[in-house]
């Protein structure tokens, strides 16, 4: 799923990616309705992309398995279903959640179109929309169940996979005149995190949505947690706060010179990396808070780490790679288009998609 686990940490460990400079194995750009800017998703030998339809492509070659145009604007997330022979993956919109079938249905012949590929829509007559249609958050799906908000609105929703039904739908905050501006969530340990515009920080459990936990902190503008065992890793415009995952006290917290306003930060090893937005990549100690290292990076990103490498995408214009220890930069990658989405890391190659393409980039020999 989006940000590779329900905990967003954005790290895999069990894969391995380029280390010292790439070259694009494969480009897909053959797919005319397709026009994608977020992270891909990788299952096996497929590779799922969305931007106006869902794309899936072979891993290994880039060659179309099938594709379907829809209203799907947010990366899938995969789930497991009883009733079904093949996956779900839920992806979320501005007007609601689809359940996608995984296998992409059934081809109509002639036409190449799929037949069956939405299995299940969960739509919303949205509220607090004053600005304009509600960003899509990636949905998230743990504990057999899929958590995401609810766009345009103050509340959080867990749905059954199956047929995309509410098991629970919980109020965050009982001012929804703009709706509460959700991130994506985190989920561990039977606890669902949340954090909103303004100020707010939440913890719901992921069996009945009961709140556990809520406060506010001092910043308003906050970023997506992440979950950790060491607490909840909350980023916001100029603060990181490491919380208790338990009552939502502060463990820690670190001010930096930043303007952080789009950024999704990683946590790998021991690590919290995060960007300010300025002109620096920063290493946190996830247990204390304290700088480890700092590298130039400037620009808004979501990084994501592998085998002891950080990907960060720069503002989408170009690709560098650090190494996680130290932050010494290992390479840097110009993408023939741009804007290029966060990677994804798979068996020593980065997949990512270029608006109108995806491409995957292995080892530079």
């Amino acid at each position: 799923m989006d940000r590779y686990d329900p905990e967003g940490t954005g790290f895999n460990p069990t894969a391995s990616g380029p280390k010292d400079g790439v070259k694009v194995a494969w480009s897909h750009d053959s797919t005319d309705w397709f026009r994608g800017t977020e992270s891909p998703i990788l299952l096996g030998d497929t590779l799922y992309a969305v931007g106006e339809g869902l794309l899936a492509l072979d891993a290994e070659t880039g060659a179309k398995k099938f594709g379907h145009p829809g209203p799907y604007q947010s990366p899938p997330a995969r789930s497991h279903s009883s009733v079904y022979n093949t996956d779900t993956l839920a992806v979320g919109s501005s007007a609601g959640v689809f359940g996608l079938n995984a296998d992409g249905g059934v081809g109509l012949p002639l036409t190449g179109a799929q037949f069956g590929v939405e299995r299940w829509n969960q739509r919303y007559e949205t509220g607090g929309l004053f600005f304009g249609p509600a960003e899509p958050v990636a949905p998230v799906v743990a504990d057999g169940e899929i958590y995401t908000p609810v766009p345009g609105e103050s509340d959080i929703t867990a749905l059954d996979p199956n047929d995309g039904e509410t098991r629970w739908r919980t109020t965050i905050t009982e001012d929804d005149t703009f709706g509460a501006d959700f991130n994506r969530p985190a989920v561990k340990d039977g606890l669902v995190y949340v954090t909103y515009w303004p100020n707010g920080v939440a913890a719901l459990h992921t069996e009945s949505g009961e709140k556990h936990w809520q406060r506010n902190v001092d910043e308003q503008l906050l970023l997506p947690p992440i979950a950790t065992e060491a607490g909840l890793v909350v980023p916001s415009r100029e603060v990181v706060w490491l919380l208790d995952p338990n009552d939502g006290t502060t463990l820690w917290k670190r001010t930096l010179d930043a303007n952080a306003t789009e950024s999704t930060p990683a946590v790998a090893d021991g690590k919290v990396f995060v960007t300010d937005e300025l002109e620096s990549l920063h290493a946190l100690d996830l247990e204390t808070g304290e700088t480890l290292w700092t590298a130039p990076f400037g620009g808004a990103t979501a990084p994501v780490v592998a085998d002891g490498v950080v990907y960060a995408v720069k503002e989408g214009y170009s690709l560098v790679a650090f190494d996680s220890e130290t932050g010494a930069k290992r390479f840097e990658f110009q993408p023939p288009q741009v804007p290029l989405s966060a990677p994804v890391v798979g068996d020593g190659v980065l997949y990512a998609v270029n608006r109108e393409r995806v491409i995957a980039l292995e080892e530079a020999k």
